[in-house]
């Protein structure tokens, strides 16, 4: 009796693998819908949009790639779509990294968990970058280190990615901290640090670029591996290598439980996507590179991500 029920075991087994197979080898068989978890027009938007028009031409069949925009609860909404959808490939999502872990890691409650999504690449990331206004005396971490009293850093909120980040600098680096709140955008904040809102300002060194240039914001510290303005250190020269890469990364996932032979065909057409010519051109037009990584490279990424944050769990709290 043993011996027929471990033989239907095997037998059902067999053919569940086969069907998956095949389900496999024929994918896609129809459009595929790529959530945006995020208001139409930003960064997040405009990148997701950029690799879902160019995917489709690297996918059998002639299947188009469809955006689909999800705004709410900081992209939450989105996440929890795709956590519920079905693990067969036809629905992925951008996931900001590391925007996506904070709620889990604050103990927020959510309907997915970001450590079992399927990972199948990342378009771009935009390491952070440390500003403080062209007027400012402070010209460096000694400076702010050195100043006698808390940095005062308007932001959007607690929970933000950029908010998390400085408070992430503040512990590793040691200095006080005052955040200002409520702002709408990185740009927002940015703009009242150049008014005298506050101090510094953490936000994407893509964000701060113009500003920069513009002589209405000091760069004090890049947390690029190369720093991409001239003049600015990076957080490793100024000693502090660990948080190289903090920053925000857009990310693509499916639905956990997706097949491999699913995602890798996948991960093969966000990568083709990213190198295009036509991806290439607009990426150049928009100054919004990409930074393409793959399925298993966007896991490791992950991972780190998560490393960091768990290392200093302090810079979680509420400041």
């Amino acid at each position: 009796m043993t011996k027929k029920i471990a033989l239907s075991f095997a037998a059902a087994s067999f053919a569940l693998a086969g069907v998956m197979g095949t389900a496999s080898a024929g994918f896609p068989e129809k459009d595929i819908t790529f959530l945006i978890p995020f208001s139409p027009g930003g960064g997040m938007d405009s990148t997701s949009r950029q690799i879902a028009k160019t995917m489709s031409k690297y996918l059998p069949n002639k299947v188009n790639v469809v955006p689909k925009n999800v705004p709410g609860a900081g992209g939450r909404k989105g996440y929890g779509l795709l956590a519920k959808s079905k693990p067969d490939g036809y629905t992925i999502s951008v996931i900001n990294m590391p925007g996506a872990i904070i709620p889990q890691l604050t103990g927020k409650k959510v309907n997915f968990d970001v450590t079992k999504f399927v990972w199948v690449g990342r378009m771009s990331t935009s390491p952070y970058l440390l500003g403080v206004s062209g007027k400012s005396a402070i010209k460096s971490l000694k400076d702010i280190k050195n100043l006698g009293r808390a940095l005062k850093i308007p932001s959007t909120g607690f929970g933000s990615t950029a908010y998390t980040a400085a408070s992430v600098l503040k512990t590793v680096v040691n200095f006080p901290v005052k955040f200002v709140s409520g702002y709408k955008g990185s740009k927002a904040y940015i703009v009242g640090v150049v008014r005298g809102d506050g101090d510094a300002a953490v936000a994407p060194t893509q964000t701060f670029r113009k500003f920069v240039k513009s002589g209405d914001i000091r760069g004090i510290v890049s947390f690029e591996a190369k720093s991409s303005i001239k003049g600015v250190p990076t957080i490793a020269d100024a000693g502090y290598p660990e948080l190289t890469g903090l920053g925000v990364e857009r990310m693509v996932a499916a639905t956990p439980g997706t097949p491999a032979a699913v995602a890798k065909i996948l991960s093969d057409a966000i990568a083709k996507a990213a190198n295009d010519v036509d991806s290439q051109a607009w990426a150049k037009k928009t100054r919004r590179p990409f930074s393409h990584l793959t399925g298993s490279q966007t896991q490791a990424a992950v991972d780190n991500a998560l490393g960091i944050f768990k290392k200093y769990p302090a810079a979680l709290a509420k400041q």
